[in-house]
């Protein structure tokens, strides 16, 4: 949880950095809000661990499934040039039945037109990890690739609408016949899944 922390004060920080700025024609500070819908499309799973009575279960599958979550997220960020932002990311979200998420990212995006005024095109690549929301707390993976098109509100406030393909690796709770395993008795509980998103962005 301190790693959490750390992260709300690194944004407040850029936030409070960005309420405060002069604006050049390419760069500076920025922060904003992300919301949108999650459909999972692909889970998988490898667990290993010493059931009730005392012998080893190594239970593994992976299926295409049809899972709805959503999300958001907060953010704040630095436009380095005309074409290039650097963001950090912390939201809250889901895993398929699993469990809840707080996601913390960093996105790197890049725009396809130099003009900074004008509504324009985009790609992202985004890398994190974050926790889990259950009760044995674990760090989990992300990664991202996608884009999308910004559209210009104002000098200063963007409007972006985002498609993007994610994985996502967690270790959820095992659950055995009713039985909840202890974490002594778990040698692997890794769970992974696919997911296409869409959603919307404001950015000042």
């Amino acid at each position: 949880m301190k790693r959490i922390a750390v992260i709300f004060m690194v944004m407040l920080l850029l936030s409070t950095a960005a309420s405060a700025r002069t604006h050049s024609a390419s760069e500076g500070f920025t922060f904003g809000a992300e919301w949108g819908y999650v459909g999972i499309f692909y889970s998988g799973y490898h667990y290993n661990f010493f059931a009730p009575e005392g012998y080893r279960v190594d239970p593994r599958g992976h299926e295409f499934i049809h899972n709805i979550n959503g999300e958001g997220y907060l953010h704040a960020g630095y436009n380095f040039s005309d074409k290039s932002e650097l963001s950090m990311y912390l939201g809250f979200s889901a895993i398929q039945d699993y469990h809840h998420i707080i996601p913390i990212s960093i996105r790197y995006t890049t725009f396809y037109k130099q003009n900074t005024k004008g509504d324009r095109w985009f790609s992202l690549v985004d890398i994190g990890s974050g926790f889990s929301i259950k009760k044995r707390p674990e760090e989990l993976i992300s990664g991202k690739i996608g884009g999308g098109y910004r559209i210009s509100l104002s000098k200063d406030t963007k409007l972006d609408f985002i498609i993007s393909l994610r994985s996502v690796l967690t270790h959820p709770d095992i659950i055995y016949y009713g039985t909840e395993i202890p974490a002594e008795k778990v040698n692997r509980n890794n769970a992974y899944v696919s997911a296409i998103s869409f959603s919307m962005a404001l950015t000042l």
